[in-house]
């Protein structure tokens, strides 16, 4: 009895949903419980624009129109809509060769390249962690300014500063001389144009800098980064260790991830995978 009314309750939501003109985004599967929308399911179900899912002890593979896949791990919850998932708890592996994104904390995830596949979990601290181990996937915050390229094998963590300066830039990188301008490259595979300074003396060398960053916007939407420095110094240089290993960029402070993200989802991928509905 009690399956009859868990069924018909989803049904309810289904055609609730289709009587507003909603239309299907795809479909949600799990070896076990799941809830969507709050309704509890085992199997299979329905996705629509705005459908929240969340997993107890198994996890969810969400499968798109669009061609992406979403997995939630185990505890796991998210809102999915057409061309983005917003993770709210726990962690999520995402498999895309599109625009599609993966927002957590007001970061957005999206992949570089054609099926990228990596992961993207919350950890403690306000901390989103972004690790990948096929293609590349750039990390943003909610104005657009780039924080990370996360290339095959790397990962890195994105902790929240409380009241945090969205054009402070405080970080490492190695100074280049191209085409009549001067280029900052951070280990986390983003360029910057530098400006303000005479940087002549620094070129092929790493230095910490301190500046302003900000995005300029290009034509047929691309989008290039400045970086007005205030100091400068060569990496190594008196009390300036602590910023070797992360940057602070834009109230975020960015740094080498640990890299379970990956190791979760080995350890308990599926060894074939679900079935569509």
């Amino acid at each position: 009895m009690l399956r009859k009314l868990q069924v018909a309750a989803v049904l309810s939501c289904m055609l609730s949903y289709a009587a507003a003109g909603t239309v299907s985004i795809g479909t949600a599967s799990a070896r076990g419980d799941m809830r969507v929308d709050s309704y509890l399911v085992k199997g299979n179900a329905t996705l629509f624009d705005g459908s929240v899912v969340e997993t107890g002890q198994a996890t969810a593979e969400l499968r798109l129109n669009k061609g992406a896949e979403v997995t939630l791990s185990t505890g796991s919850r998210g809102t999915l809509y057409s061309d983005h998932l917003v993770l709210q708890q726990g962690e999520s592996e995402l498999a895309a060769s599109n625009s599609f994104q993966l927002q957590a904390i007001g970061l957005r995830v999206t992949p570089k390249e054609p099926n990228s596949r990596g992961v993207v979990s919350l950890k403690a601290g306000n901390t989103v962690e972004v690790a990948s181990f096929k293609g590349s996937f750039g990390v943003t915050n909610d104005q657009g300014l780039i924080l990370a390229n996360v290339l095959p094998g790397r990962s890195f963590s994105f902790a929240m500063q409380a009241g945090g300066d969205n054009g402070i830039f405080s970080g490492v990188g190695l100074v280049s001389y191209e085409d009549g301008q001067y280029y900052l490259t951070t280990d986390a595979d983003v360029k910057y144009l530098l400006t303000c300074r005479d940087l002549h003396k620094y070129v092929n060398d790493k230095v910490v800098v301190s500046g302003t960053v900000q995005t300029v916007n290009g034509p047929n939407g691309t989008k290039s980064y400045t970086l007005c420095i205030k100091a400068i110094d060569i990496n190594g240089g008196e009390g300036m260790s602590d910023t070797t290993k992360r940057w602070l960029i834009a109230g975020i402070l960015i740094g080498a991830g640990v890299g379970t993200g990956i190791a979760i989802y080995l350890a308990t991928k599926p060894s074939t995978p679900i079935s569509p509905p």
